[in-house]
C-alpha cells in the first residue's frame, strides 16, 4: 500500500478567524488544480481529507478530474488550539517541533498519537490500495518524523520544506519514502 500525503494548498490567512476556518486562496484553487495534474493520481482509489476547508477544497480539486470518492477523517485536522501568530510563527512551530509545549496548542505526543492512529485506521482499510490523505504541515510533519527518525533540526527542516500544497509517497509495506515533500 502506497500512501499519497497532501499538504494542503495555500490559503488567505484572516488574523481575525481561526486557522481551522480559513479557506483557500484564488492562487491555493489554482496550485491544487495544477497537483491534480501529477502522475501518480491513476493508482489511488480513495481521498480522505481533514474536515477543515482549506483540506477539503485541496481534496475536491486533487480528486474530481480522476473521479476518486472523498471521505473526511477527523483526527487529520491540523493541530488543536493553534492560533495566527503573524511574523513570529517560523520560531513558535520551531519550538514545538522540537518538543517544547506551546500555550494553547494541542501537547505534540497527543498530535501524534491521533495522526498516527488515523492513518494505521486508514492503512488497515485499504491494506491493498494505494490511498490519499489531505491533512496539514504539522499534523504530516510529525508524523513523517516519527517515520524517519528526524531530529529536532531535520524535523523542522521537513515543514520548512513543505509547499502548499506538495505531495509526498509513503510505502507503507515498507515503510520508505518514494517521494519527499518538496521533490516536484
Amino acid at each position: 500500500m502506497r500512501l499519497h500525503l497532501v499538504r494542503h494548498a495555500a490559503v488567505t490567512a484572516r488574523p481575525g478567524i481561526p486557522p481551522k476556518r480559513w479557506h483557500l486562496s484564488s492562487e491555493g484553487r489554482a496550485g491544487a488544480l495544477a497537483l491534480s495534474e501529477d502522475p501518480c493520481w491513476p493508482d489511488v482509489t480513495l481521498v480522505y481529507t481533514s474536515p477543515e476547508p482549506k483540506a477539503v477544497a485541496t481534496a475536491q480539486r486533487v480528486a474530481a478530474p480522476h473521479k476518486l470518492a472523498i471521505a473526511i477523517e477527523r483526527d487529520l485536522r491540523e493541530i488543536d488550539g493553534r492560533a495566527w501568530t503573524s511574523g513570529e510563527y517560523r520560531t513558535v512551530v520551531q519550538r514545538y517541533l522540537a518538543g517544547e509545549t506551546v500555550e494553547g496548542w494541542e501537547p505534540r505526543p497527543a498530535a501524534l498519537d491521533r495522526m498516527r492512529a488515523a492513518i494505521d485506521a486508514i492503512a488497515m482499510r485499504h491494506s491493498n490500495e494505494d490511498v490519499a490523505v489531505v491533512s496539514h504541515g504539522l499534523v504530516l510533519t510529525l508524523w513523517l518524523t516519527e517515520l524517519l527518525s528526524l531530529d529536532a533540526v531535520g524535523t523542522f527542516d521537513l515543514w520548512s520544506r513543505t509547499r502548499f500544497p506538495d505531495l509526498a509517497i509513503v510505502d507503507l509495506s515498507t515503510r520508505q519514502v518514494e517521494r519527499d515533500f518538496g521533490a516536484r
